[in-house]
């Protein structure tokens, strides 16, 4: 004989209750409690995991979505999901998943949660959560090809990065010693703005580096570049739309680089950045692929989701329609 309690929907909330900035732990679990609080309200099963570090998140998400788990939530920002995500596809070999993904928007950077339209706050995600609209949406995946690596803090040889997926993008370069550079408290004070201080001020001290992109088709751009992106999404920093064409859904992967002249005019292309004109107006080149190969000389850093990841070269690699989110109704749907 089955208890009422076995047929009430399951949800796994999977928080670092240590990352971000402005929220201390006590705060932090007290939101995950009133979180709780609501989804019991509304007759939901929940179990929270807590984990200190991106990697035991990714490996609670991996082994959940192996045991069938139909919902794992991460409840934090950008990294956090992009943890969840990885342990979901990592489940399922990069193919389709059956675990769906939802958000609650918690962290410092969500970037993730403006581009699927949640909006600010916890209560409107529980109940996007709770109507379990489901949005099928693509995943970018960044592989490894060798080459030489930087040194570890520690002082020997880095070693090799694992394969990794990311929903919003892949920064490459320039844009790598940015988010290094952007401090959490920064970011949690100025949001947008954090970016574009660390981006004007890097714009005047960085060089160029020689890239090289390869396209699926054999096409081959070389050119001098400063900047480059690689977007699976629209929005790189909440109003920052640097891949401004980019659709989570299109089964493509929007690659967006600026070509180097001088510092000045580093100066202004960051500037038609901001005002979103960098494409039409300045001197973007601007790419649709389903995948491209990348490699610079020399090497410089990659970051995947606003994480520091490896270095050139690699390959991204769009994979359509691969991970379910549960998301609010876009306008006109039922």
């Amino acid at each position: 004989m089955h208890s009422p309690s076995d047929h009430k929907p399951t949800i796994l909330i999977l928080a670092n209750p240590t990352a971000g900035a402005g929220k201390g732990r006590a705060s932090r679990l007290r939101l995950l409690e009133r979180v709780q609080a609501d989804f019991e309200k509304h007759g939901w099963r929940v179990h929270i995991g807590l984990e200190n570090e991106s990697s035991g998140i990714r490996d609670r998400a991996h082994h959940a979505a192996k045991a069938g788990a139909p919902l794992i939530v991460a409840a934090g920002g950008d990294g956090t999901v992009n943890a969840v995500a990885n342990g979901i596809l990592q489940a399922s070999g990069g193919a389709k998943s059956e675990t769906k993904l939802g958000v609650l928007p918690l962290g410092t950077g969500n970037v993730f949660a403006f581009n699927l339209g949640l909006g600010k706050g916890w209560k409107p995600a529980c109940k996007t959560i709770r109507e379990g609209h489901t949005r099928r949406i693509d995943a970018g995946l960044a592989i490894p090809l060798g080459g030489a690596r930087p040194a570890s803090k520690s002082g020997g040889a880095a070693s090799e990065p694992e394969e990794r997926y990311f929903l919003l993008m892949a920064g490459v370069g320039f844009d790598a010693k940015v988010i290094e550079d952007t401090s959490l408290r920064l970011k949690f004070v100025l949001r947008d703005f954090a970016y574009a201080l660390r981006s004007l001020q890097n714009a005047v001290v960085h060089r160029g580096t020689h890239v090289t992109l390869t396209f699926p088709d054999g096409h081959v751009e070389n050119f001098f570049s400063w900047l480059l992106m690689a977007g699976n999404a629209a929005s790189y920093a909440w109003a920052i739309r640097f891949t401004e064409q980019a659709r989570l859904d299109d089964g493509k992967l929007d690659v967006c680089a600026f070509p180097f002249e001088n510092k000045m005019v580093s100066v202004q292309q960051v500037m038609q950045l901001l005002m979103g004109q960098h494409v039409e107006r300045g001197k973007a080149r601007y790419f649709k692929t389903t995948g491209v190969k990348i490699e610079s000389a020399p090497p410089v850093p990659v970051q995947l989701d606003g994480d520091e990841w490896g270095t050139t070269p690699l390959e991204l690699r769009v994979c359509p329609g691969v991970l379910d989110v549960l998301s609010p109704l876009a306008n006109g749907e039922k």
